[in-house]
């Protein structure tokens, strides 16, 4: 039946009124505040130097980090909690394995878009020295799965293509696609969250990125999986036996480690969720996370280019990286900031070291103070970049045989392969320099000429606003891989390309001023469009 618009606006408007007046709940004052109320020691002010507009500052930190965490947190969420280690006659447990899904996270706790929806997993991966260790990861589901046509099908090809895609969006009571394939994945890895537990995306109210990334990918239509990485989420693992439990090692910037965690993670997903994934992947990830999405597609190439066994099974569905901002020299940008994370994570590689042989003793009761805290990477930038940053390491620290030897481990880039590998990086950037990347980018280029790299310069962005000044770029460039497009880099090798701002730059908002304030409580409703 056709209705008028006029009549279209009355039907809304009497509708919503009706339903409004039955249902709106009374709107209550809510505070600026935080619901979290820790307070330092003395003690600990007094062991850190803190000054007391310091130890203000980091109370603030922490108190606004604490509220953010989803159901508490992993120390409270029962999502964490580790299953026991069963005995199996299949052999060692391997990495990639799932161990709990958790299909339905309540999302009324979250701030993430309506209509999205949350999963969680726990599964498992494996460190540097080849240990397999419990993990956490999300899924961020799309309400509708996007619509892959492939760019080499002819018009009736196309139809069908469509035809089976409205088909996929067709749900079951167990939330099963009833044909086709599932929705197209986009392996999602975070930049730097913090080192400990409470850091995991997967417990934080806006998944840590929000609509940086995993918003954005959702509601474009592609399911968003994303590890926590080994040591977020979870942090501690069975003991010998299955015994006493054992700290779990966040080996921070280690790429290729991280890379692992990504890809174990995206293995297990497809074991809880089969039909609603697609077997195509793209991988892209920011900063931390840059650098582990350009070490996926090093990982997914081994020295002569072929897949290693390892990943044979989620290879064939590899269609290329985005490496936003990626960290591929470990220690530049602000050393005072990353040597506590490296330091916090060199003795699970290298368990000679000390925190003595980097930090003066100020610096060392600092780092303690971080780890006791499990503060975030909010909480280290209030210790380690304040007025006293330049006391806290000792001279020539970085000329210990430590900064080398982790670095060769850790850093991405200047390896072999797999692309097209598409990497974003902003001139202003502070924490992952311009300088930095396109030295990288310059050496991988000249070792592996062959390879299909683009490298997008933005002229005058920092260091997570690249990605909102890039996003029609990577969603387009994600697309395309998808649909089978060739890379403007395919049989060219590298391309360089830079792009400025469409207004004068002084014109634009530098960096983000909002954070989630959760407004969940139907009390709060008021605070979002219509209440509704």
């Amino acid at each position: 039946m056709f209705y008028p618009a006029k009549a279209i606006t009355a039907l809304f408007l009497s509708g919503h009124a009706s339903s409004a007046s039955a249902q709106t709940p009374p709107a209550a004052e809510q505070s600026t505040g935080f619901n979290s109320t820790f307070a330092l020691t003395p003690d600990q002010i007094v062991a850190t130097n803190l000054s007391d507009a310091e130890a203000t500052s980091l109370n603030n930190v922490l108190r606004f980090d604490r509220s953010q965490l989803a159901n508490g947190g992993p120390h409270e969420d029962d999502f964490y909690t580790l299953p026991p280690l069963t005995n199996s006659s299949t052999g060692p447990l391997e990495p990639g394995t799932l161990l709990k899904t958790q299909a339905f996270t309540d999302p009324s706790t979250f701030a993430i878009p309506p209509n999205t929806a949350l999963s969680r997993i726990l599964y498992t991966t494996r460190t540097h020295n080849g240990t397999v260790v419990p993990a956490t990861a999300f899924i961020l589901w799309p309400f509708t799965a996007r619509n892959i046509v492939t760019a080499s099908a002819t018009g009736n090809q196309h139809a069908q293509q469509r035809d089976k895609a409205e088909e996929k969006r067709s749900y079951d009571d167990q939330i099963k696609p009833t044909g086709g394939a599932g929705a197209p994945v986009v392996l999602w890895t975070h930049g730097t969250s913090g080192f400990f537990a409470s850091a995991a995306p997967s417990s934080h109210r806006a998944l840590w990125y929000g609509d940086a990334a995993p918003f954005t990918l959702a509601l474009e239509g592609y399911a968003v999986v994303a590890p926590d990485y080994a040591g977020l989420g979870i942090s501690t693992t069975w003991g010998e036996g299955g015994g006493d439990t054992q700290k779990i090692p966040h080996q921070y910037l280690m790429s290729r480690i991280s890379a692992r965690d990504g890809l174990y993670a995206l293995r297990a997903a497809r074991a809880a969720f089969a039909e609603a994934l697609d077997a195509r992947f793209v991988a892209m990830g920011h900063s931390q996370g840059g650098g582990a999405a350009w070490s996926v597609a090093e990982v997914l190439s081994d020295e002569e280019g072929k897949t290693p066994e390892e990943f044979a099974d989620l290879a064939p569905g590899y269609r290329g990286a985005v490496a936003g901002s990626p960290t591929t020299d470990v220690f530049t940008g602000w050393p005072s900031l990353i040597a506590p994370f490296v330091a916090l994570a060199l003795g699970s590689v290298f368990p000679s070291f000390q925190l003595a042989d980097w930090f003066t003793p100020v610096g060392a009761a600092r780092v303690k103070l971080f780890r006791e805290l499990e503060g975030s990477i909010g909480a280290a930038q209030q210790l380690f970049l304040g007025d006293g940053a330049a006391q806290l390491l000792k001279d020539g620290w970085n000329e210990t045989w430590y900064v080398e030897a982790y670095g060769k481990l850790a850093n991405a880039g200047r390896r072999p392969f797999r692309g097209p590998l598409l990497v974003l990086q902003g001139t202003e950037d502070v924490y992952v320099p311009y300088s930095v990347t396109n030295a990288t980018v310059a050496a991988t280029c000249a070792a592996h000429p062959d390879s299909a790299l683009e490298f997008l310069v933005v002229n005058g962005t920092g260091h997570v606003p690249t990605l909102d000044a890039t996003r029609q770029i990577w969603l387009d460039w994600i697309q395309d891989r998808f649909e089978g497009r060739p890379a403007a880099t395919e049989g060219r090798g590298c391309k360089r390309t830079e792009m400025g701002s469409f207004l004068p730059m002084g014109w634009y908002l530098k960096v983000g001023n909002a954070f989630p304030q959760w407004a969940g409580a139907p009390e709060y409703s008021y605070q979002v469009p219509l209440g509704l």
